[in-house]
């Protein structure tokens, strides 16, 4: 048994069998309820990919256990190879076995506790972050904003965020795409934004709040719903839906009353007026923006850069120090 952990070949076959379960597992969408399956890939299908957890292939038993003897081989190998270390040319070759040890253990701290979730906070709002996986940390988005071009096409969107511990300490950082913050063990990116329209509905059995992300719906009584679309820059002479600008220099939210698929009424209300619509009465309050952030923690992934410079070294230890017995000059010559 040992001889065969220890083998070459067996580690071949091992690395060729998990990177292609691996490569399998990047067409099977992860981390989906039992029904996403079982409805795009049939139900038997479905099942059976269930049965093997490939939808959560790469914190399965299976495929951990396949890492680890894997991890094993590499081990094994390793330290045979260091019993015969004679020079820097064979020390390169054990750096090498190590580095794709560290690579793939750091791979496996990725999948098994590695961590990304996506959350939407409005400017001025603070979430608690345990609500999405991350206990002990407060995100507070003070304010957001967008850079335009001359087209006013947008150019750069950029969050200011204070991210807070258990213990008190803040974190303030200005974010934006491809400028992730990085603070905490927490890398948080700057992933999109949207418009948050406020107001309130009378009528019916009472009044309602809301404050509704552009295009959700809010239930109201005896299955009537009111449908809101925010229109930052309302063209008046037009009508339509279709904001001028993306700026805010007229905004208007549009109201749609539905019962069921039947639409009821559609007004379009002015910031900060109440228009009847239907059987209710809707008051366009205020408006803001939020941002879209996609937090994440992945603690192998300083574990894997340190496995590639360790393969680094290998290679340069391997390959470009001079052979044993030869001058360097020779080498150079």
């Amino acid at each position: 048994m040992l001889q065969s952990l220890s083998s070459m070949k067996t580690g071949l076959v091992l690395l060729l069998l998990l990177g292609a379960v691996a490569a399998l597992g990047s067409l099977v969408p992860q981390g989906e309820q039992a029904e996403f399956y079982q409805i795009h890939y049939g139900e038997l299908l479905g099942n059976f990919l269930l049965l093997l957890s490939f939808d959560r292939l790469y914190s399965s038993w299976w495929f951990i256990l396949l890492g680890v003897i894997f991890a094993a081989n590499i081990l094994i190998c390793s330290l045979q190879r260091m019993k015969g270390i004679q020079d820097i040319k064979s020390a390169g070759s054990v750096l090498l076995h190590v580095s794709i040890l560290v690579i793939f253990i750091g791979s496996l701290l990725s999948g098994l506790v590695g961590k990304s979730e996506y959350i939407e906070i409005g400017t001025a709002d603070t979430a608690d972050l345990s609500s999405i996986g991350f206990p002990g940390y407060q995100l507070t988005v003070t304010d957001f904003k967008i850079d335009y071009y001359e087209t006013l096409e947008p150019k750069q969107y950029i969050s200011s965020l204070v991210l807070t511990n258990a213990q008190g300490n803040r974190v303030v950082e200005e974010i934006s795409v491809n400028h992730p913050m990085k603070a905490e063990g927490l890398t948080i990116y700057q992933n999109s934004y949207g418009w948050l329209a406020k107001g309130r509905v009378a009528g019916g059995e009472g009044d309602k709040s809301f404050e509704l992300i552009n295009g959700d719906e809010l239930e109201l009584d005896h299955g009537i719903t009111l449908k809101t679309i925010f229109i930052p820059d309302f063209d008046p002479i037009s009508g339509t839906l279709h904001s001028r600008t993306p700026l805010p220099n007229n905004p208007h939210l549009a109201c749609a009353l539905l019962r069921g698929e039947q639409l009821l009424d559609v007004q379009v209300i002015p910031e900060g007026e109440t228009s009847q619509v239907g059987s209710v009465a809707v008051t366009f309050e205020d408006y803001r923006y939020y941002t879209g952030l996609e937090i994440k923690r992945d603690p192998g992934v300083k574990v894997v850069y340190g496995g590639f410079v360790l393969m680094l070294l290998g290679l340069a230890c391997r390959y470009l120090a001079p052979q044993k017995g030869r001058k360097v000059s020779e080498v150079a010559q």
